[in-house]
């Protein structure tokens, strides 16, 4: 998709708990419907 893109420059900024976090918030299949939806745009 390209838009979930996160660039750091420096490997100690990196907020690992935080994108743990956020990606538990979301299944696996919920990510793929929304995939799948926005390619038929």
């Amino acid at each position: 998709m390209g838009k979930s893109c996160i660039r750091f420059k420096k490997m100690d900024q990196i907020p690992y708990d935080l994108i743990g976090e956020l990606a538990s918030k979301m299944t696996v299949q919920d990510w793929i419907r929304k995939y799948e939806q926005a390619l038929k745009r």
